[in-house]
C-alpha cells in the first residue's frame, strides 16, 4: 500500500474543542490513516492512500465540515472587512447608549449579549451537542430532555454570571483601580473575540493546551445518563472561549445582579438552535458555521472595545 503525507491549513477553529472535530471528521474519512491537528499553527498533518481518497476530497470533507482550508481569499478579506465595519460602528452605539436595552448596570445591553448568544451557538452544539443528544436519545421524550438539558444550562450559566458581577464589587475602590481592571478586562474580552474571528491567527499560542470543554468520558455519561438537568449544570461551568469572554464582561457590571442578567442573556441566546438540536438534531448546515461565528465574534471584540476605552476614559 503507497501512502502519502501532507499538511493542510485550515482556518476556521476557534477554540481547542475544534482540533478533536477536526481529526474525527478526517479519521472518519475512507483512506485517510492518521493525522495530527495543530491547533496554535491551524494546520493537519496527514498520511492519506492515493488510490483511496485525493488530497482535493480530503479537503471538500473538512470544508463540508464548517471550516475552510487553504490560503485566504478576496472573499474572506471582504468579509472580514465588512465585520471590521460592523465591530468598530457596534462598539461606538455601545458606547453611546444607542444599541442596548436598559440595563441594571455599566455594561453592555441585554439585547447585544443575546444576540452574541444567539450567534455563537452552533459553537455549543460542536462542543456540547454530543452530550446533549445522549441525554435525549434513549429519552421517551426527546423534547423534554433536552429542555431539562438547557435548564440546566441556563440556571449554571445565570449563577456563575452572579458570582462574577458580585467579584466586580471589590474592584470599585478608587478610580485608578476601576480603569486598570476594566481597561485590562476588555483587552482580554477584545482578544478572546478576535481569537474566535480567526483575524489574527497568532492569538491561539495565546491559550493553554486544555482538554476539549465539554467533551465527558463515556463512563461519566452513563453515570448520569436519564438525568439531563444534572449534566446542564454541570456543563453550564465548563469553560469555553466565548463563556471567558461573557465571565469577564460580567465583573464589570459591579453588580451580582447583573452579572447574573447578562449571564442570563446569553444563555437563553444559546437555548433555541440547542433545543432543536436535542429535540431533532442537527438544523443548520455547517457551512453556515463561518458566518454565524464571525457575527459573534463581531459582537464580542464590540463589546471589549467598549469596557477598553470605559476604562481609559476614567482616567480623564
Amino acid at each position: 500500500m503507497r501512502t502519502e503525507q501532507a499538511e493542510i491549513r485550515i482556518r476556521g477553529m476557534m477554540c481547542r474543542s475544534c482540533v478533536k472535530e477536526v481529526e474525527e471528521l478526517l479519521l472518519h474519512t475512507r483512506g485517510v490513516l492518521e493525522t495530527k491537528v495543530a491547533y496554535a499553527k491551524g494546520t493537519a498533518t496527514l498520511r492519506y492512500d492515493p488510490e483511496l481518497v485525493s488530497l482535493e476530497e480530503i479537503e471538500r470533507r473538512i470544508r463540508d465540515g464548517g471550516y475552510e482550508t487553504g490560503a485566504r481569499t478576496a472573499r474572506d478579506y471582504a468579509l472580514d472587512g465588512v465585520c471590521l465595519a460592523l465591530t468598530v460602528l457596534l462598539a461606538w452605539l455601545l458606547l453611546h447608549g444607542k444599541a442596548s436595552a436598559p440595563a441594571l448596570s455599566e455594561g453592555s445591553g441585554f439585547v447585544a449579549i443575546f444576540l452574541a448568544g444567539l450567534l455563537t451557538s452552533p459553537h455549543c452544539v460542536g462542543m456540547c451537542g454530543g452530550i446533549l443528544l445522549g441525554q435525549s436519545a434513549g429519552s421517551r421524550s426527546p423534547a423534554l430532555a433536552s429542555s431539562c438539558y438547557n435548564a440546566g444550562r441556563v440556571l449554571s450559566y445565570t449563577l456563575v454570571g452572579a458570582i462574577f458581577g458580585a467579584l466586580g464589587t471589590v474592584i470599585r475602590y478608587t478610580i485608578s483601580v476601576k480603569s486598570m481592571v476594566f481597561t485590562m478586562l476588555g483587552l482580554a474580552v477584545a482578544l478572546l473575540g478576535l481569537n474566535m474571528w480567526g483575524l489574527l491567527p497568532g492569538l491561539r499560542a495565546l491559550f493553554p493546551e486544555q482538554n476539549s470543554a465539554c467533551r465527558l468520558s463515556v463512563d461519566t455519561r452513563g453515570r448520569f445518563a436519564g438525568r439531563p438537568l444534572v449534566i446542564g449544570l454541570l456543563t453550564g461551568v465548563m469553560p469555553c472561549g466565548p463563556l471567558y469572554a461573557m465571565w469577564l464582561h460580567a465583573i464589570t457590571g459591579g453588580s451580582a445582579a447583573y452579572g447574573a442578567m447578562s449571564m442570563l442573556a446569553f444563555s437563553l441566546g444559546t437555548v433555541p438552535l440547542m433545543l432543536l438540536f436535542g429535540a431533532v438534531g442537527s438544523i443548520l448546515p455547517k457551512k453556515w458555521n463561518k458566518y454565524l461565528l464571525k457575527g459573534s465574534a463581531v459582537i464580542v471584540v464590540a463589546m471589549g472595545l467598549k469596557m477598553l476605552i470605559r476604562g481609559l476614559l476614567l482616567l480623564r
